[in-house]
């Protein structure tokens, strides 16, 4: 995730003399990394350095200025130059005399809040925002409205917490209770940008008395209580929710918001009073407003940072030297963390080992075990400062790559490249799966000693496998998986024969998924026209269970004929195919044989025919393309009921044809085709 910081913004925070490329080489060399530092005009007339930060996603804390800031001293002070964090304090609240506004009731029906703040602000005044706001808000990308919007979105932005503003009197005139629930399925709400939308079920939402949604909160608002030009009374909102809710809600709903961003991610709920107080004192300033209620706050489960306790011993283990206590200390004390040091017990007693007792600030929520303050201690004391050694001997300059394994890894990635998805199942079946691989029970494998008592048997075929997990999701129409996995035949008196196959499953038309079998077999240069083809023989019905038709995929050449797998069909509209890879590593080859480019120019045309059944379409195409030396292609192109439309491409070696040498190549493949399958041209020609 990135965030742009102003550089005169950071500056309110961070006080050194450390140039703005400075600060971007040591942060990005301990902390963030600064991936751009860019000079940008303002609307002002003003420039300002701005940089593009990349903050990993599990330190939130720096998602803001002050938090940029708060990294940027701890770094600055260890690069050598003198840096100072600037601690910013905002009066506390005080609600005006004269202005008694009643907050609405709130009402808890979920579990998933973990803290709520809130205030009514009166005598609100619709104006521009000041010109440092519009020009730094326009400096971070943030689009520039009217004040109010643009204060929560300033101070957003400053401390790292989203917050929200509601239009006061709409909450009141909807009946004046805010009621926090997980929301049912196929409720409509409307969002500020007047996107509609329905919930899933499951995400946490704001309902009043009637049931009518008023809020997604943490991660957009709803226009029927968004504030517009008539607003008068605002109630100013911050809300702190269960992540994984907040995630769930933004990735249903597609809505992905700097707030959703932010929440998803444990934003500090302690940071919500800074937030408050920090908003409250720019509206009263900018906005004219006046505080008409007392403060808000629901917090019911008030935890203090994590406890993590790690000795010295472990941290020269990992960095390979022996840090002082002093420099350990004051490292993790720069980090806001609070260390005691005490002696470990368990350490031999002949030996002293010094332990750390660390309780890391409530916004390191990342900080939960001894590894990542050993991380910690070692990115502020530099990286390029730990001692580095090279390895004795010889790098090897060749890596030896076994075929099987290139195969596989090209294999994974053109099918996914087709929407097929890779799946990992386990090698254990339960009886019935057992029992579709077409064996009996008596001759799987079965384990003694299983894990689950469902799944005993050592699969035979891994398509049993695939079936269940499309059957066990039929939401996923659209699913095709694969897998390239182990079977287990049993061998008497011996190990189980491990073969590796490659399953494929999908619920289109077998054509469709035979055609992706033959793009992929292109990808190793197996098929070629008029010389090698992929047939399918030997169809047989209703031979099993589950399978409605089942047959084998030959590879066929002149001289050869190579059993590759089988084709199966099942009663369900699934179509499936078997691999076995060892089969097809006899005929892969890495790289085309060249071949010399035809210098001649090709006519191509389109013929239709009727085929009826039992015609099979691929003998069809591999007995019509062999009809004469000049075609060079036949493919099939469309498909309508029993019409077949295909596309061929005419060209000969020595010569351009013309439109009177391709006629009685015409006529021989209309007369073959009626020959010998019956077929009918559709028109004529």
């Amino acid at each position: 995730m990135n965030i742009l910081i102003p550089h005169s913004w950071l500056g309110e925070y961070l006080s050194s003399k450390a140039r703005a490329k400075d600060i971007q080489k040591y942060l990005s060399l301990s902390g963030p990394s600064v991936e751009r530092l860019n000079t940008v005009k303002l609307a002002s007339g003003k420039k300002d350095y701005v940089y593009d930060i990349e903050v990993s996603t599990n330190r939130v804390d720096m998602m803001s200025i002050e938090g940029i800031a708060r990294e940027a001293t701890t770094i600055l002070n260890r690069a050598g130059y003198t840096a100072r964090m600037i601690k910013k304090n905002w009066p506390a609240l005080k609600q005006h005399p004269q202005r008694n506004l009643a907050l609405p009731e709130i009402i808890y029906e979920t579990e998933g809040v973990r803290r709520v703040m809130a205030v009514v602000l009166s005598d609100i005044s619709q104006q521009n925002s000041p010109q440092y706001i519009q020009d730094r808000l326009q400096a971070v990308a943030i689009n520039v409205h009217d004040a109010v919007v643009d204060i929560s979105n300033y101070v957003t932005h400053e401390l790292g917490h989203p917050c929200h503003v509601f239009d006061y009197d709409k909450i009141m005139q909807m009946g004046g209770k805010i009621i926090i629930k997980e929301a049912k399925p196929g409720k409509k709400f409307i969002t500020l940008d007047e996107e509609v939308h329905h919930t899933v079920g499951g995400e946490i939402v704001f309902e009043n008395s009637a049931g009518e949604i008023i809020d997604l909160p943490a991660v957009k608002g709803t226009l029927n209580t968004g504030i517009d030009q008539n607003t008068k009374n605002i109630l100013f909102w911050i809300e702190s929710l269960d992540a994984h809710k907040v995630r769930y809600a933004s990735m249903a709903q597609a809505i992905r918001t700097t707030a959703a961003q932010l929440n998803e991610k444990n934003v500090d709920p302690y940071l919500a009073e800074k937030v408050l107080r920090y908003a409250v004192y720019l509206f009263e300033k900018i906005a004219k407003a006046k505080v008409a209620s007392p403060v808000y706050d629901y917090f019911p489960d008030q935890k203090s940072g994590n406890k993590i306790i790690v000795n010295s011993q472990l941290i020269k283990d990992y960095l390979g030297i022996d840090l002082p206590k002093k420099e350990i200390t004051a490292i993790l004390r720069d980090l806001d963390c609070q260390v005691t040091l005490t002696k470990d017990k368990q350490a031999d007693k002949d030996r002293q080992v010094d332990q750390f007792v660390i309780l890391a600030p409530t916004y390191r929520a990342d900080l939960e075990i001894p590894a990542d303050i050993i991380e910690e201690i070692a990115r502020i004391y530099g990286y390029h400062n730990l001692p580095s050694q090279l390895m004795a001997g010889q790098l090897p300059s060749e890596h030896p790559q076994q075929k099987f394994f290139q195969v596989e890894s090209r294999i994974k990635n053109f099918l996914s490249h087709l929407a097929w998805q890779e799946i990992y199942s386990y090698s254990l079946v339960s009886d019935k799966e057992a029992l579709m691989s077409g064996y009996s029970l008596a001759s799987h494998l079965k384990l003694s000693n299983p894990l689950k008592e469902e799944n005993v048997y050592l699969r035979r075929s891994i398509l049993p496998s695939l079936i269940s997990i499309m059957h066990n999701n039929p939401q996923n129409h659209d699913w095709q998986l694969f897998e390239i996995a182990r079977t287990y035949q049993p061998q008497k008196n011996a190990l189980p024969k491990q073969d590796s196959y490659l399953a494929m499953l999908s619920r289109r038309n077998f054509r469709q998924v035979k055609g992706d079998l033959e793009l992929l077999l292109k990808q190793f240069f197996i098929l070629e026209k008029k010389v090698v083809e992929l047939v399918v023989e030997e169809i047989m019905t209703k031979n099993h269970s589950i399978y409605q038709q089942s047959a084998k995929l030959i590879i066929k050449k002149p001289q050869e004929r190579l059993v590759l797998g089988h084709l199966h069909l099942f009663e369900d509209g699934l179509a499936g195919i078997e691999i076995k890879l060892n089969n097809l590593l006899k005929v892969v080859n890495f790289y085309p044989h060249y071949q010399k480019s035809n210098q001649y120019a090709q006519i191509i045309e389109q013929l239709t025919f009727t085929l009826k059944k039992p015609v099979a379409v691929g003998d069809f195409i591999n007995t019509l393309i062999k009809s004469h030396k000049d075609i060079k292609d036949f493919t099939l192109v469309n498909v309508y009921q029993d019409n077949y439309t295909f596309a061929i491409i005419y060209q000969d070696n020595n010569k351009n044809l013309s439109t009177e040498d391709v006629e009685p190549i015409r006529q021989q493949v209309v007369s073959l085709a009626k020959k010998k399958f019956q077929a009918q041209l559709v028109g004529k020609i």
